[in-house]
């Protein structure tokens, strides 16, 4: 039976072969897997958060015109012809009679 030694490896035109060290090579493979993970889960985040931004301004935009036609709204309904127009059809009044007025001195 031959004898196996365990040594050191024989050289070849002056470079000597050595054996690998695997665990910094493996140690750098998943450092760099965990920072590609984190800047992919980075980019996800930030693309749900423009489309949630998006999102909002649209609402913020429905709000504004919104705001805007129910303004217009109150500016109509709060002129003088539509309020005595709504007093003398709906609501029944009349204008008083001189009998009906009194001044205050």
């Amino acid at each position: 039976m031959t004898e196996t030694t365990i040594g050191a490896l024989p050289k070849i035109n002056g470079f000597a072969l050595s054996r690998p060290r695997l665990l910094p090579t493996f140690g750098f493979i998943a450092l760099l897997s965990v920072l590609s993970v984190l800047f992919v889960w980075c980019r996800v985040q930030a693309t749900g958060m423009e489309y949630e931004i998006s999102s909002l301004e649209g609402a913020v935009r429905k709000a504004s015109q919104e705001t805007v036609e129910l303004r217009l709204e109150v500016a109509t309904l709060g002129t003088p012809q539509r309020l005595e127009q709504v007093a003398l059809k709906d609501l029944g009044l009349r204008f008083p009679t001189a009998a009906q007025v009194n001044t205050v001195d």
